[in-house]
């Protein structure tokens, strides 16, 4: 644990229900996901920058990430439609960026990307992160948790390294705000499985990182 020392790797907070309320709905208006997590993940994804206090989009780019972080898709360029700027012009989004910025200790100004996700239980075990245990390459990985229906599973697991069992397992709920050293630690996600398994069963977070 030597190497480690002094190291924050990971902080927990949870925001205010009020914050989360005004997030919710554009979850239900995600588009279909052409890729190979397509069939149990909905997804969007944007680069912006808070300029004059206001969320702005900055010029699309593909999503990519080396074979090395993503055994998954690595090198796939993948190419999501970008968040609705109705959720960019809300304060509540507003206020998910800004706290990752304050907790992250990065400018306010930053380029952060935001992946926007509803993860579905479709089978027994669906895997919300079908990498496994990984790390995504950046300084600081956020999770927010927004909403979830109808399943059991889905909690976030963080580790010191790969090889180890996890020292940190939590259900991602509706608030939770979990900001990992991604330089230092690796994470992964429990497998879900619907309650019932009639009706439709999901998780909804956005993933924020720079």
């Amino acid at each position: 644990m030597s190497a480690l020392n002094n190291q924050n790797l990971l902080q927990l907070r949870f925001l205010n229900q009020n914050i989360i309320a005004q997030v919710k709905p554009s979850f239900n208006n995600l588009p279909s996901n052409p890729y190979a997590d397509g069939a149990f993940r909905l997804r969007r994804y944007s680069v912006v920058k808070m300029i004059n206090g206001q969320l702005t989009l900055q010029p699309a780019k593909a999503f990519v990430q080396n074979d090395d972080i993503n055994k998954f898709q690595g090198n796939v360029e993948r190419v999501y439609e970008n968040l609705s700027n109705e959720l960019l012009a809300t304060a509540g989004m507003n206020e998910i960026v800004s706290e990752f910025c304050q907790l992250s200790n990065i400018p306010l100004d930053s380029e952060i990307e935001i992946h926007q996700f509803r993860m579905l239980a479709i089978d027994s075990d669906t895997p919300p992160a079908p990498e496994g245990i990984h790390q995504d390459g950046f300084d600081h990985v956020c999770i927010c948790g927004v909403s979830h229906e109808n399943i059991e599973g889905g909690e976030l697991l963080v580790y010191e390294n790969r090889d180890v069992e996890p020292c940190f397992k939590m259900a991602i709920k509706d608030g939770m705000f979990a900001l990992i050293n991604d330089r230092h630690v690796w994470h992964n996600a429990t497998p879900m499985n619907k309650i019932d398994a009639e009706k439709v069963g999901y998780l909804d977070c956005f993933v924020l990182t720079a």
